[in-house]
């Protein structure tokens, strides 16, 4: 198997030297079954899956662009952890795995599991707790979780098909930056025109918005679906909603001041056709902490996040990804390493960061237990010291929050603010 990377997942893959971006999927089970029992299950599952078997082959001078490969082997890939740990022991060894990134170019994925959990929310009993940590090049949120179900039982799930890169030649190029340049032009008559939303505005950094240094703190809000949704309120936005009035509250409990522009840098799918593994874009979206009745401010940030949804949908961002793809390797790997992860911008996208994913039917089993929630943790990054996780799966919405010593000392105070700040909300939806 060779396949060559999408110039969209080549630069994930080098930007990763740069800004580790490995992802992490959780999955809890309620199960005592200890975590050696179901590692050769897992091991011959993964021998099924052939994007778990590659790994990264660069092309020499990057006169190409890398390719995937078969991996020699997968046997080594599957980590027992330490039995008889607590859920905080637990997330504690997840974070400290963010120091141990994946190599590529010996494999993709690897997977910790944990067994004999004590304390994990909506357990029975101990659990038993799986964490695939998978390359980013390797695909988006939707893709690493299409492979985590594959991984943990469900024949049915695979990623949407990937259609193969043509090849494309100075001509090609030239013809999609004309086009390119012609709708950028297009997109800004449209947005003077008020037909298009204006850009996002760049947000005044807080406390959070720095390099993230010292230790890293996992923390998790296991809540039921309902709890984030009410009439024209998705959870994505219930969510944002929840993180907006907690975050308030966490910076006014600090003697920090409150900025209108208050903002999450938040995940949206792109458009159209998937041509590469990674097919997302961040946006700058409004969490308005200028509204104080919680339907109300739900409801503008949900006007806020359409409004970067129509502005992505404009066909001159298609046309500048289309260009983009057209560039040669040695060209976009020579930019990806100019990048300075040192630099500290004036202004940031979002003040913190909100991935949000749906990872299917409760219907997955471990070990003989059910699933009782998932989790995922966003990478910090340069100046983004606070990220949030949403991911749901069956009638259960884990709020996860990956934070910095440099940036967040305290989480257990800002989580008791979000864990308040989501009863508040689910109540204001559904009393409307």
């Amino acid at each position: 198997m060779t396949v060559r990377l999408h110039p969209t997942d080549a630069q994930t893959y080098w930007m990763s030297a740069k800004i580790p971006n490995d992802q992490f999927l959780l999955y809890c089970f309620d199960s005592d079954s200890p975590a050696e029992s179901v590692r050769e299950e897992l091991l011959r599952r993964a021998e099924q899956i052939s994007d778990l078997g590659v790994r990264i082959v660069d092309f020499p001078l990057s006169l190409r662009y890398p390719s995937l490969r078969r991996a020699p082997d997968t046997t080594a890939l599957v980590h027992i952890r330490e039995t008889g740990r607590t859920w905080r022991d637990c997330l504690d060894t997840v974070a400290e795995a963010f120091t141990d990134q994946l190599d590529p170019h010996r494999s993709v994925w690897r997977l910790h599991l944990f067994g004999g959990v004590t304390g994990a929310p909506r357990c029975d009993g101990p659990a038993l707790v799986a964490v695939l940590q998978i390359s980013h090049a390797l695909g988006d949120g939707r893709v690493a979780s299409s492979l985590a179900r594959r991984l943990l039982g469900d024949d049915r799930s695979a990623p949407a098909p990937i259609p193969d890169r043509p090849r494309i030649g100075p001509r090609t190029f030239l013809r999609r930056a004309t086009s390119a340049r012609d709708l950028e032009r297009q997109l800004t008559a449209d947005t003077a025109a008020g037909t298009v939303p204006a850009p996002a505005p760049g947000r005044p950094k807080i406390t959070v918005n720095v390099a993230p240094t010292g230790r890293t703190f996992l923390r998790c809000l296991v809540r039921d679906h309902r709890d984030f949704t009410g009439p024209g309120i998705s959870v994505t936005v219930g969510a944002a909603t929840a993180i907006s009035l907690a975050l308030e509250r966490y910076l006014s409990h600090h003697g920090d001041p409150v900025p209108a522009e208050l903002g999450a840098e938040v995940t949206l799918g792109k458009q159209g056709e998937r041509r590469a593994r990674n097919h997302f874009g961040n946006a700058g979206v409004d969490l308005r902490p200028d509204i104080t009745d919680l339907v109300t401010r739900a409801h503008a940030i949900s006007e806020s996040l359409q409004a970067r949804r129509r502005r992505a949908a404009h066909p001159a961002a298609e046309a500048q990804s289309l260009a983009s793809e057209a560039v040669p390797a040695v060209l976009l790997h020579w930019g990806v390493r100019q990048f300075d992860a040192t630099a500290v911008p004036d202004m940031v996208t979002g003040n913190t960061v909100l991935s949000s994913v749906a990872r299917g039917a409760a219907d997955l089993e471990l070990g003989g237990g059910p699933v009782r929630f998932t989790a995922g943790f966003p990478a910090l990054s340069p100046v983004m010291g606070l990220t949030h996780g949403v991911h749901g799966i069956g009638d259960t919405v884990t709020v996860s929050v990956t934070s910095a010593a440099s940036a967040m000392p305290d989480p257990d105070v800002y989580c008791s603010f979000l864990d308040r700040a989501i009863d508040e909300v689910s109540t204001a939806l559904h009393r409307r």
